[in-house]
């Protein structure tokens, strides 16, 4: 059974002190003025980045369109942002999950307009040329999408979430419940055991994962015009409640700089590996 409820509610924006980076659990606080534009983010994409295709849009991270969704799209008849925006705002047609939209490689204008929370400073990966750690990004999904596998982010970074429209779950478990998650190998550089087998629809299928019993999940709802910092190595999933639109951007600073270092030197060997093998 999972724990609905905020996991961490003992801050708010506007107190006098700062959150230290040493907390342990997520961090749920108000931010309600990430995006400082006076159109909407949606329409500013439309008309700004409108014409790029949806294949053109990932970063150096993640793929906003992946594997077959190409050929599911172009039978939707959307194969450019506006398109997709335009679809996703009439909900007459059911979307894929545009997933990973890269600020930093596909729309780099929206980073002038945005006013990242100081929750989530100091942070020592925006540069352009850092994507493939940093990697600010958007989400956009209706309602009822799920991002899939139970996983950490690379590297140990802490993970901060803002969300912009609707409402989304995310549903988190501590490191400690790494032996409960059948973790496997990731695909991409350094190849940690960071992903797991358990799919947002296997979080009660404890006849195929019954090590799952022994798991402590927790539910958290994240409205429009909230946040959360997620501390390094906690796994988590989400879905969206509603028609969703949110900003994820990957952090590293003194509490986690050491690890992530470390992490990418041990990754190494594994690459070397790989490349013996193939």
């Amino acid at each position: 059974m999972i724990e609905t409820g905020h996991a961490y509610s003992g801050y708010q924006r506007g107190s006098t002190s700062r959150p230290s980076f040493a907390v342990t659990k997520p961090l749920v606080f108000a931010c309600d003025n990430l995006w400082t534009h006076q159109q909407s983010l949606l329409d500013y994409l439309s008309s700004e980045y409108g014409h790029c295709s949806l294949d053109s849009l990932g970063g150096s991270y993640g793929w906003p369109v992946r594997y077959r969704q190409i050929e599911d799209y172009a039978g939707l008849n959307v194969t450019t942002l506006a398109e997709y925006i335009a679809a996703f705002r009439s909900g007459k047609v059911h979307l894929p999950y545009l997933r990973h939209l890269s600020l930093n490689r596909g729309l780099p204008g929206v980073r002038h307009y945005l006013q990242e929370p100081a929750e989530f400073r100091p942070n020592w990966v925006q540069h352009p040329r850092l994507d493939r750690l940093g990697g600010p990004e958007l989400f956009i999904g209706q309602t009822g999408t799920v991002f899939g596998n139970v996983h950490q982010d690379q590297v140990g970074v802490h993970v901060g979430f803002v969300q912009l429209q609707g409402a989304k779950e995310i549903i988190v478990f501590p490191p400690e419940n790494s032996p409960y998650l059948y973790r496997f190998a990731g695909r991409q550089f350094p190849f940690e055991l960071r992903n797991s087998e358990v799919r947002y629809a296997d979080l009660d299928n404890y006849e195929r994962f019954p090590l799952l019993r022994r798991a402590t999940p927790r539910r958290i709802v994240l409205q429009a015009g909230q946040a959360m910092l997620l501390p390094s190595d906690w796994w988590h999933t989400t879905r969206n409640l509603s028609d969703s639109v949110s900003y994820n951007v990957r952090i590293i600073n003194s509490s986690n700089a050491g690890r992530a270092l470390w992490r990418h030197l041990q990754g190494i060997p594994r690459w070397v590996a790989r490349q013996w093998n193939c």
